[in-house]
């Protein structure tokens, strides 16, 4: 059954001139605005249904009712019309995309989005060539390799070296780049990780640290102190020691983390998540142990945080 939007306002009275929105899409995807410049942080809409052993893992469950067409390694990836109704909708002005990693999940609706509303594409090489391929053009595009620190103006950008998660009993790992010669339209098993990145956003008063992974390198991240950190909170988190505690820690215990990541990314818009909602629960019950103070929400597909 749907669950309708909520809003999460944890703005604690702040004016409107000094807010943030935040909207989660779910998977890693995310739209961050303080109403006059907008970032899209991984987004996929798409949400296709896949049956191979996908990054290691087992094959997805099947979500009730869906009869949706199911998607192998060597069949090619593009945004169905719904999706595109669905991107037109819910992305119809974007300044920035982050991308995070080059996995299809992360990274297969970021052309069409990127062509549509002329949006600067931050990303690895891997990410800069499927964006190249699909026809995304040049002026848009800043290939990123993590440590760097840009000034956009409106805002400005930290670029943090990260790691993906470890799945399936620790066994993933993945040294593949997307090559500089690949075509669209491109197969799954071509959206390779290609390299994984955080991100670091000052926009207005606000410091954010988005993941979108789980997994980080401690050492990276220990004294950002970021005011709101939006954290992967999937059951692969348990593979990594004290995941949340250490991250917490390294980030100054942050007064407002933000759960992603946490559902079933393969299951359509609408699908029950109630099994993947209640083990992101654990999450916040880590986060309250390691950081008494901090306020942490797990927001459903759709829903707004304002901070």
């Amino acid at each position: 059954m749907s669950i309708a939007p909520q809003t999460h306002d944890l703005s604690d009275g702040a004016t409107a001139a000094g807010r943030l929105q935040l909207i989660h899409y779910g998977a890693a995807a995310w739209s961050i605005t303080d109403g006059q410049t907008r970032i899209l942080v991984d987004p996929f809409f798409s949400r296709i249904r896949y049956a191979d052993k996908g990054f290691g893992t087992s094959t997805p469950p099947v979500a009730p009712g869906d009869i949706r067409p199911i998607f192998g390694p060597n069949d090619t990836l593009s945004p169905n019309a719904d999706t595109l109704q669905l991107i037109d909708m819910h992305a119809a002005k974007v300044d920035y995309i982050l991308t995070s990693h080059s996995h299809f999940n992360h990274c297969m609706d970021m052309p069409y989005i990127a062509k549509k509303t002329g949006a600067t594409v931050v990303g690895t090489e891997s990410t800069i060539h499927i964006a190249r391929a699909h026809g995304v053009p040049e002026a848009q595009l800043i290939t990123v390799k993590g440590g760097e620190d840009f000034e956009f103006g409106a805002f400005s950008l930290k670029v943090i070296p990260s790691l993906h998660s470890a799945l399936s009993s620790k066994h993933y790992f993945d040294s593949g780049v997307v090559p500089k010669d690949v075509r669209a339209p491109m197969r799954l098993v071509e959206y390779v990780e290609g390299n994984t990145l955080a991100y670091f956003i000052r926009l207005g008063a606000h410091r954010l640290i988005v993941f979108c992974s789980m997994n980080y390198i401690e050492r990276e991240v220990a004294g950002l102190q970021p005011s709101v950190a939006l954290i992967p909170a999937a059951k692969a988190r348990l593979e990594i020691h004290d995941y949340t505690g250490r991250l917490l820690r390294a980030l100054g215990k942050p007064p407002v983390v933000i759960a992603t990541h946490w559902d079933v990314q393969s299951w359509p818009y609408g699908a029950p998540q109630d099994a993947a909602y209640e083990q992101a629960q654990t999450f916040v019950q880590e986060v309250r142990q390691a950081a008494p103070d901090t306020r942490v929400v797990v927001p459903r597909h759709f829903d707004t945080v304002v901070v």
